[in-house]
């Protein structure tokens, strides 16, 4: 499956949390090709994380967004 937008590089552990929290919350996206999680990051500062859903556990997180 190729993606529209390039993939934004998340060190290993944040990108685990993640991707855990928006497969565990994927009925919320369901249906959503462009989608908005909002999360904590391992430097616990609130962060938006924009990705393309192509379904359960299949996301191209491709933007990371400080919320201020």
């Amino acid at each position: 499956m190729r993606f529209r937008f390039e993939t934004y590089i998340l060190n290993r552990k944040e990108y685990a949390k993640i991707y855990s929290e928006i497969t565990t919350n994927h009925v919320k996206y369901e249906g959503k090709y462009i989608c908005v999680h909002k999360s904590y990051g391992t430097d616990n500062k609130a962060y938006r994380y924009y990705f393309e859903n192509f379904g359960y556990a299949n996301y191209n997180i491709y933007m990371k967004k400080e919320i201020k």
